[in-house]
């Protein structure tokens, strides 16, 4: 890596905004974060990651800073990993990410989160016990496909068969209940579909 111990610094703050807030900073949040003297010090160091690749901005724009592929690759973000027992949205506020998990470059889908099954009423559909779900967020869940949602402040895992005002979460496994709930039931909400599972051997 070609960059100062100071860059490599500005360049993780720089990714580390854009990742938590959706916006780069500017110019002056940048050095007030540092203490730099002035913010010419924090627009050098821009300037320098800017012209070895790292970054990419829109000139005349105090908000235009972008992460190029380089320094994504240099702090790669993984696919985040909520906690058990989070539920409702927004289900990727920091306090409900427990870690990342770095497969994002396998499923090549930046729109994933993973949970983290606990029980087994989908041991049938190949969902153990212990396995993480990926889960693409925002995205329709087909009749019958298998997906995420939250029912009463509870996460579940269950295939999903909508009616004609109302919902069928149905386990995959004989020993569950199925569990039915209204579509406008307020408590109610489909997190996105299954992706993908991980199981640790």
């Amino acid at each position: 890596m070609d960059l100062t111990q100071r860059q490599q610094e500005v360049l993780a703050w720089i990714c580390e905004v854009i990742r938590s807030a959706g916006i780069p900073p500017t110019i002056r949040e940048i050095a007030g974060h540092f203490r730099f003297r002035s913010p010419k010090a924090a627009s050098d160091h821009v300037a320098t990651l800017v012209r070895k690749g790292y970054l990419s901005r829109e000139p005349g724009q105090s908000r235009s800073l972008h992460l190029t592929t380089l320094a994504e690759s240099l702090f790669p973000q993984g696919i985040p990993l909520v906690g058990n027992a989070a539920a409702g949205f927004p289900i990727l506020s920091e306090e409900h990410i427990r870690d990342h998990l770095q497969f994002d470059q396998l499923f090549g889908d930046r729109n994933l989160f993973a949970v983290q099954v606990q029980g087994d009423s989908m041991v049938d559909a190949g969902i153990f016990d212990g396995d993480y779900v990926l889960i693409r967020r925002n995205a329709p869940v087909e009749q019958n496909g298998i997906g995420l949602a939250f029912v009463d402040g509870e996460a579940t895992i269950k295939t999903i068969r909508r009616l004609h005002r109302q919902v069928e979460l149905i386990p995959a496994n004989p020993h569950y209940p199925v569990i039915t709930v209204e579509v406008d039931q307020a408590s109610f909400e489909i997190a996105g579909p299954v992706a993908g599972v991980i199981r640790r051997l």
